[in-house]
């Protein structure tokens, strides 16, 4: 082609060309504000059940979650309060039968902790292990299970000598923990999952920990009326401490 451009293409002016890249640039952003708007808050109802030593404890709450990370849970049984987070952990607990509020700040309370946020922010790959020091060892196709294995250099995780993470069709369907002299420790079951349109969700996570020979502690949480639009009332995404609350420091150990 005598180092000519194909008759197909042609030389835009570096105006027209700007003002191209601005429409496209422009575009994309209008695009993904949409999609950020799509999933920017999630409710969901949740119903934690614990069974130890033949004595059972229920938990229902409501979480009201924020793609930002802003995140609000209502407990409301076995005792009403409010717990208002955020994903450093900066957290304040509300009791309003006593109009008492108590402020934290510690990675623990995280919003970034909450099971929403593992499955929207694609952390299931590895359920947020990765966060919390542990290193990808090796992988294993098992059928149609892959099998992953993470080890992890941490001292104060001496006791974890590795943990086995089990995904088929591509979900996590179970993790299962080891001490260092290889003994099962902990099984977490992920199921009935929840197709969602901008996330897929365990709705049944059930977790049995083996507190000593003979003994275990059954832990179960059961996900329902997962809602991204169209929301039932009450909602506490915008939910604030009234100011008239009393600070109060956290119980003693």
């Amino acid at each position: 082609m005598d180092g000519q451009p194909p008759s197909c293409f042609f030389i835009m002016p570096n105006r027209m060309l700007k003002h191209t890249l601005y429409a496209l640039l422009l575009s994309i952003i209008i695009i993904g504000s949409c999609q950020v708007s799509a999933q920017q808050k999630i409710r969901a109802d949740v119903q934690t059940k614990v069974l130890s030593k033949g004595k059972s404890i229920t938990v229902e709450k409501s979480i009201f979650y924020q793609t930002n990370g802003a995140m609000v849970v209502h407990y409301a049984k076995p005792q009403e309060y409010f717990m208002l987070t955020n994903s450093l952990g900066e957290a304040k607990i509300y009791m309003p039968s006593r109009n008492e509020v108590m402020v934290m700040n510690d990675k623990m309370f995280s919003s970034q902790n909450e099971l929403l946020y593992v499955f929207l922010s694609n952390a299931y790959l590895d359920l947020g292990l990765s966060d919390l020091g542990f290193q990808l060892k090796g992988q294993e196709q098992k059928g149609k299970r892959l099998i992953k294995t993470f080890t992890t250099n941490r001292k104060d995780l001496k006791n974890v000598g590795k943990i086995e993470l089990a995904f088929e069709a591509g979900l996590p369907i179970c993790c299962i923990y080891y001490d260092s002299k290889n003994n099962i420790t902990r099984k977490i079951y992920y199921s009935a999952y929840s197709y969602q349109k901008q996330f897929t969700l365990p709705t049944r996570i059930t977790e049995i920990s083996y507190t000593a020979e003979k003994d275990s502690v059954v832990r179960r949480e059961l996900y329902s009326n997962i809602q991204t639009a169209n929301f039932s009332q009450p909602t506490f995404f915008d939910y604030t401490i009234p100011n008239s609350a009393k600070l109060v420091s956290l119980p003693k150990k």
